[in-house]
């Protein structure tokens, strides 16, 4: 199942200045992992020791926001997933 994956401009020194990318997968987790064996780069940025999407970064499923994050969520043909980087301050 293809998905497309919008990641921002943040991610763009480890992607060689792609931003879109189309991976397989039928959840988050299985997406993610096939952006990471795509760009080796991002793993160490992207993902901690569980392969779980770092605290720093949030995802959208067709710019909806999803909370709290599940890398089990299913994913359908066709899905955009954003990878958005927090800002974080007081």
């Amino acid at each position: 199942m293809s998905v497309n994956i919008e990641l921002s401009s943040a991610f763009a020194i480890y992607t060689d200045d792609v931003l879109n990318i189309d991976v397989q997968g039928k959840t988050v987790r299985e997406a993610l992992h096939d952006l990471v064996r795509q760009f080796p780069k991002l793993k160490r940025v992207l993902l901690n020791d569980k392969g779980d999407l770092q605290q720093t970064y949030d995802f959208f499923i067709n710019e909806q926001s999803i909370y709290p994050k599940n890398m089990a969520l299913p994913l359908n043909d066709g899905d955009r997933l954003s990878i958005l980087y927090l800002i974080h301050g007081g």
